[in-house]
């Protein structure tokens, strides 16, 4: 019965506690154990996660997390957070321990944001609680380049060594917003997390003479941009200044509305892992994205 569960939050700094979560990470996401200790000694697991878990004894068995999330939205702050972490182990499936959480999380979330966001594979799970699913749409323009030879040099971060960390540690508190019609402003969690991803963690490269990180890839002649930590955003212009590989197309994974750029195709971004809202966002019509750096 879920009476003889322990319910627990807010533990983060509790490493008795937090270390019980490690398990069930595992056992659900696949994230090995090594890898979360990692992430938390090297400072990127904050007390600014909060996890709402069921314990069975010393066992964690189900949690969702939740992290600020402030966006700008049509030029305008909002205090909005992110929904994470949403796991329960097989064998206390059934008994409505998610729906409980849920509950937990909306009564504090309520008092305290306008907007929360999540992403998943299921949407059905969410629809309950308020959650709508949200197209997202990647721009795409046609843009020349021919690199320089030599090329000025950019240094591709290695993530797991801290001193390039820092680099990223040092600029994101002060970066310009990627966009002013829909960007997230505090996701240094979700970016520090997706280090890990082997989707992204060779794709980010340092700028010294611009101190600006970009993270892209090219490939059979498109540069794919998927986001750009700056104090000020370059122009395109600069930034592809920088890029050692011809390409013909560049595509944006968020919102380009900074570059003021002409002729910009909106293409649906199709995927498995949908994102979805609860509040009503005043954004109808407009197309936008949230970054693949920012996704959690």
């Amino acid at each position: 019965m879920n009476d003889q569960l322990n319910f627990h939050t807010n533990f983060t700094n509790d490493p008795n506690k937090r270390e019980k979560l490690y398990p069930l990470f595992e056992k659900i996401f696949g994230i090995e154990t090594s890898l979360l200790e990692d992430f938390y000694n090297r400072g990127l697991w904050n007390d600014q996660y909060v996890p709402y878990t069921y314990f069975d004894g010393e066992q964690a068995v189900a949690n969702a997390s939740i992290f600020p999330l402030d966006m700008q939205i049509n030029g305008v702050r909002k205090k909005c957070v992110g929904i994470q972490s949403v796991m329960t182990d097989p064998v206390y499936r059934g008994r409505g321990l998610m729906k409980d959480l849920f509950k937990k999380i909306l009564v504090d979330i309520d008092k305290q944001y306008e907007y929360a966001f999540l992403f998943t594979e299921s949407p059905s799970l969410y629809t309950p609680f308020g959650f709508h699913v949200v197209k997202q749409y990647y721009f795409k323009i046609e843009y020349n380049h021919v690199p320089f030879n030599p090329p000025p040099k950019m240094k591709n971060l290695n993530l797991f060594n801290q001193e390039d960390v820092n680099i990223l540690m040092n600029i994101f508190p002060h970066k310009e917003a990627l966009s002013k019609k829909f960007a997230p402003l505090t996701y240094e969690h979700a970016l520090y997390f997706n280090f890990y991803s082997p989707n992204l963690n060779q794709k980010f490269y340092y700028i010294k003479e611009l101190n600006t990180i970009i993270v892209f890839e090219v490939s059979k002649g498109i540069c794919r941009v998927f986001d750009i930590v700056s104090e000020t955003i370059p122009a395109i212009e600069e930034l592809c200044a920088f890029i050692p590989f011809p390409f013909h197309t560049i595509e944006f994974y968020f919102s380009p509305d900074v570059f003021k750029l002409p002729h910009v195709e909106e293409i649906e971004y199709n995927t498995e892992n949908h994102l979805m809202i609860r509040g009503q966002l005043l954004l109808h019509g407009e197309s936008f994205m949230m970054p693949l750096t920012a996704e959690f």
